[in-house]
């Protein structure tokens, strides 16, 4: 099947086209989300020669020089199990170069990913719920100003130890930032922001899990609430099902090449996204 498709650079013009797959599986995402996924990143299609239908989609990110990551991987149901993956995916990883690449994966997605070469380094969890609470006042902790976000951008890179200041921006731009200071120095943050049919928080980065929880009640608001958490963060975990914010999907995270080293004493609680980490 690999040789009756093309594999097509894309850009915001064929937005439509990964809103139809989008569609198709039932992914939450709506032409917003979808629209920033694809200016900052590097979008690919397979597109079938016959018919010039759109039946598949990849995008990765540059993170720096050294990184990068893979999401929003979809193949039309009625073409899998065709090799349309596949080829995405060696597409992604020529263009990417010598870059060490991330992702999710699915328990289903991951032979795939591991016959290309990544390995499991983790796991996350999907939160999901109607969150019953509005935002609280927490010692220490205030909404963000421009003026914040060159330090939290440089909080961000030491904690990941791979650099998505356009990501960040992206997400400071659209949605409430909270920072915790400490000595006058940010030691966490966390962006609430407008995600499918409700609002997704994301990234949270705290010195410890009391810390997430404070970064947590000062930054939600009443609504459909999405939180995806690294699941080593297990005390975390168990307040957000307090929140009426329960855990369903799990993923694997998957690193292709050197796995970046973060350092510093704060750790990431919560994703930005299943694409951006």
């Amino acid at each position: 099947m690999s040789s009756q498709i093309d594999i097509l650079s894309s850009d915001i013009t064929n937005l439509n086209d990964y809103m139809a797959l989008v569609n198709i599986v039932g992914w939450p995402h709506t032409a917003k989300d979808i629209t920033s996924l694809l200016i900052l990143g590097r979008p690919w299609r397979a597109v079938d020669r016959e018919s010039r239908e759109v039946i598949g989609v990849a995008v990765w990110w540059p993170m720096g020089r050294d990184w990068g990551r893979v999401g929003l991987v979809i193949v039309s149901p009625k073409f899998q199990g065709q090799g349309i993956g596949r080829s995405l995916m060696k597409k992604v990883l020529l263009d990417a170069g010598a870059r060490s690449l991330m992702l999710l994966a699915t328990e289903e997605g991951r032979p795939l990913y591991n016959q290309l070469g990544f390995k499991s380094v983790g796991l996350t969890q999907r939160h999901q719920g109607y969150c019953s609470r509005e935002m609280s006042a927490e010692p220490g902790i205030k909404l963000a100003g421009l003026q914040d976000l060159r330090e939290i951008i440089a909080l961000d890179a030491t904690v990941t130890g791979f650099d998505r200041s356009p990501m960040v921006t992206q997400m400071f731009g659209v949605g409430n930032a909270t920072i915790l200071r400490e000595k006058n120095k940010i030691i966490g943050y966390a962006i609430r922001r407008p995600f499918g049919l409700g609002t997704t928080l994301g990234p949270l980065i705290a010195r410890n899990e009391d810390c997430a929880k404070k970064l947590f009640k000062a930054s939600v608001n009443l609504g459909v609430l999405r939180v995806d958490r690294i699941l080593r963060a297990d005390k975390f975990g168990q307040f957000l099902e307090a929140q009426n914010i329960p855990g369903n999907e799990i993923s694997h995270s998957m690193v292709r090449g050197s796995k970046p080293s973060g350092s510093g004493n704060s750790h990431l609680f919560a994703m930005a996204s299943h694409a951006w980490g």
